[in-house]
């Protein structure tokens, strides 16, 4: 908006003084005088009423031309801070750089405040746009007040007027106030405060959508990854469970709401039945990429390693993992063995897994570790160990996400009540065995999503051998 030039006010004003002059000569008026700038004066018999009124309109013309002015000129301010407010909500702190961002953000405060300079502090730094250099009295008092506690929200003068003080909101960031400086203008006015609560209000709904974009992005980051690992382990645990005469198998996974590092893996290398379950101690796409890796080390130390060396296969991947491992700062608690049927010999090796639990006649029989997680030492020894099993005895592995399923007043299942449930149905089919073990976690668990993978595993004999030696 352009207002009218102090020139065209002029010649509108002659213009109505003129057509004054014709309205008194036209009511009698008589010989009238008036000196430029001046109101008008009689001589002789004129008529001082009509004088009066001339006088009062033309006054009131000019009036209105001054006023006019200053409404414009206001008008424009107005405009022009609205210009500077929409610049500043439109300042997108979580697409720019975050110094490019405080930078934009502060140059639209000290705009639509006319203030020379507007600082941000917060508890360690503090950024400026214009005004004196970071050193001058004026800014270093600034600041000492800026950095002051108070319980007080709104703006508040400073100095001799001349600066504003503007708790911030939204401290999440540990941001605590806007600061406004003039060093040459006029002090701060009630609607200078009233910019500046604009400000200050543009300025913590910019902190808390930036705040808001980086959850998104951390959500869908999140959600990605737990897409991504999901997959991953979809991809381990869709091999169908090994069929071999002699021996069943039950296997079964049911997935934490963020994907941990549970697997187990099976070959059938002639008569023997190679398995194992593992735990990667983490969760999300970190332990399901060590979860695929391992996976693969496992498959390659069945091929590689006789039946009656468990401990073998086992060292050979953490030989293998152990690099990787110690990079990505994670390690694996796994149980590995060979079952061979045809004699009922079984023999396991234990990387501090749990639980590992033999059932042989109803009877519970915990297989204790014979080594360290694998990742803890790079070249890692174990031992292992052999039983004969007889028909209907049962090897179980599973993950802890079993023993430490809570229910709704945080109790765990625990270790002994899941051997338990393990020893209930002698006899029964390794499957039946299986759904007995994760619907009574289920049951206990009444709801209260799994904090952790509850992966189970069952070998059970199907066949009488002979006599078991221990």
């Amino acid at each position: 908006m352009t207002p009218a030039s102090p020139e065209t006010h002029l010649i509108e004003s002659d213009l109505a003084d003129a057509a004054l002059e014709r309205l008194l000569v036209a009511a009698g008026a008589g010989e009238i005088h008036r000196p430029p700038g001046s109101d008008w004066t009689v001589s002789g018999d004129a008529a001082p009423d009509a004088i009066d009124a001339a006088n009062a309109i033309r006054r009131a013309i000019h009036g209105i031309y001054s006023a006019q002015d200053d409404v414009t000129e206001a008008l424009i301010t107005s405009q022009d801070h609205l210009i500077a407010l929409r610049a500043l909500t439109q300042v997108n702190l979580s697409t720019l750089g975050r110094s490019e961002a405080l930078r934009d953000l502060l140059d639209q405060a000290r705009v639509l405040t006319a203030s020379d300079l507007v600082a941000m502090v917060d508890d360690r730094l503090v950024h400026t746009t214009g005004g004196p250099s970071a050193d001058s009295p004026e800014l270093t008092e600034v600041i000492r007040e800026a950095t002051k506690s108070t319980d007080d929200p709104e703006p508040r003068l400073v100095g001799q007027g001349n600066a504003v003080i503007a708790p911030l909101n939204d401290q999440s960031g540990g941001i605590r106030a806007l600061a406004f400086l003039r060093t040459n203008g006029p002090v701060y006015t009630t609607g200078d405060l009233r910019l500046v609560r604009a400000a200050v209000a543009a300025a913590d709904m910019q902190f808390a959508l930036t705040r808001l974009h980086l959850l998104e992005i951390k959500r869908a980051t999140f959600e990605r990854e737990h897409q991504v690992a999901s997959s991953l382990a979809q991809a381990v645990f869709s091999q169908p469970a090994p069929t071999l005469s002699g021996v069943e198998v039950f296997s079964d996974t049911i997935p934490a709401s963020l994907a941990g590092g549970d697997f187990f893996a099976f070959a059938v290398v002639g008569d023997v039945l190679w398995f194992t379950v593992g735990d990667v101690a983490g969760k999300g796409l970190p332990a399901a990429m060590v979860m695929t890796r391992a996976v693969s080390a496992a498959r390659v130390a069945f091929l590689t390693h006789d039946a009656d060396d468990p401990a073998g296969a086992m060292c050979a991947m953490g030989i293998e993992l152990y690099d990787y491992l110690d990079d990505v700062g994670l390690f694996i608690t796994v149980a590995l063995g060979a079952y061979r049927p045809s004699t009922g010999a079984l023999h396991v090796c234990n990387a501090g897994h749990s639980p590992v639990m033999l059932v042989l006649d109803g009877t519970i029989t915990l297989i204790p570790a014979s080594m360290p997680p694998l990742g803890v030492l790079p070249e890692p020894r174990g031992r292992t160990v052999r039983f004969d099993l007889q028909r209907n005895d049962a090897l179980v592995l599973g993950s802890d996400g079993l023993a430490e399923q809570e229910n709704s007043s945080g109790v765990m299942l625990g270790y002994d009540r899941l051997a338990e449930l393990c020893a209930e149905l002698p006899g029964e089919s390794a499957e039946r065995l299986g759904h007995h073990i994760l619907d009574a976690v289920k049951r206990h668990a009444d709801g209260t999503p799994p904090s952790d993978d509850r992966t189970l595993v069952i070998l059970r004999a199907v066949e009488a051998i002979h006599d078991r030696v221990s």
